[in-house]
């Protein structure tokens, strides 16, 4: 029986690395290869991760999206630099590398991330719509790719201060250059958010990108700490990814990719364990409830 079952495991692997093979030498998968392709990446044991990646090494560089998530040219995943690219769909069209990029800016994942600059634009002209020089603080601002967008199209956006947090300075200089036209309105600071300490109160602290990462005790000092900097009638918008995320193993194995997944109840709780009251708190999400929004009004007792 242990024969057996291994002579059908190297059968299985034998097809693997073709099927790999035959993905590398087109340039990546196309729409037909999809669904192989994530099963067998979803289907991998921890023990085979190695092997895989030994397999693809050639596309685990720069070159591609999966490839810069997995070399981190910056220390760490999801950098500014590959969150812009997700926001603007770029494509590596040398064609040894187009298919992979067109796969990864696919995933439900990255499709979410368009997706939360969308709700990030949308409450921001909501905002401005509502109330003339509103301030925004921004945690982990990244590219500020989603500030560009916003302030670019929406004139309403003009009276609008806003205050970028990012820890990486190659972050804040790329989105200096990026909203140059607009430095006028927005102030840069390389900080880690955990230790900002801001004199001013805001209409909306946002964070989208940032919290993931954090553990629960992390979160939980966050919105203790930063809901003294809202106004009264202010909101603390923080996104995270959902433990329905189906590009989470894709993310582990082909970027080596890892965040703290969380449900609606777990946003719930981290909230009341930061002593947030409950009518004060809700949550939302995008059209493919991949990013969830904890919301948290400005709590009046906390002040």
């Amino acid at each position: 029986m242990n024969t057996k079952t291994l002579v059908v495991q190297n059968t299985l692997d034998e097809k693997i690395s073709e099927f790999l093979d035959y993905l590398i030498a087109k340039g990546g998968p196309e729409l037909l290869d999809y669904e192989k392709f994530t099963s067998i990446v979803n289907k991998l044991v921890p023990d085979e991760v190695d092997n895989f990646r030994e397999r693809i090494k050639t596309v685990l560089n720069e070159n591609t999206l999966i490839g810069h998530g997995f070399v981190k040219p910056f220390g760490y995943p999801g950098d500014f630099n590959l969150i812009d690219k997700i926001y603007r769909f770029d494509v590596n069209e040398d064609a040894r590398y187009r298919n992979w990029d067109m796969f990864f800016q696919n995933q439900p994942g990255a499709n979410a991330v368009r997706n939360r600059k969308t709700f990030f634009i949308e409450y921001c002209k909501n905002l401005s719509a509502k109330k003339e020089n509103s301030r925004v603080l921004i945690l982990g601002s990244g590219p500020a790719s989603d500030v560009y967008e916003f302030l670019s199209n929406y004139s309403g956006g003009n009276n609008m201060s806003i205050d970028l947090i990012d820890f990486d300075q190659s972050a804040i200089d790329f989105s200096r250059e990026k909203n140059k036209t607009f430095n006028g309105q927005i102030t840069y600071n390389k900080i880690n958010a955990l230790r900002f300490n801001s004199y001013r109160l805001y209409d909306l602290i946002w964070s989208a990108g940032l919290f993931d990462y954090f553990k629960d005790k992390h979160f939980t000092f966050l919105i203790r700490k930063y809901i003294n900097c809202l106004l009264e009638d202010g909101e603390m918008v923080i996104s995270n990814f959902s433990t329905k995320n189906p590009t989470k193993r894709l993310m582990e194995v082909l970027s080596d990719w890892y965040l703290n997944l969380r449900t609606e109840s777990d946003l719930f709780r981290i909230a009341s364990d930061a002593n947030i009251d409950k009518e004060l708190v809700s949550v939302e999400k995008e059209p493919l409830g991949i990013n969830l929004f904890l919301k948290i009004k400005k709590n009046v007792l906390n002040s």
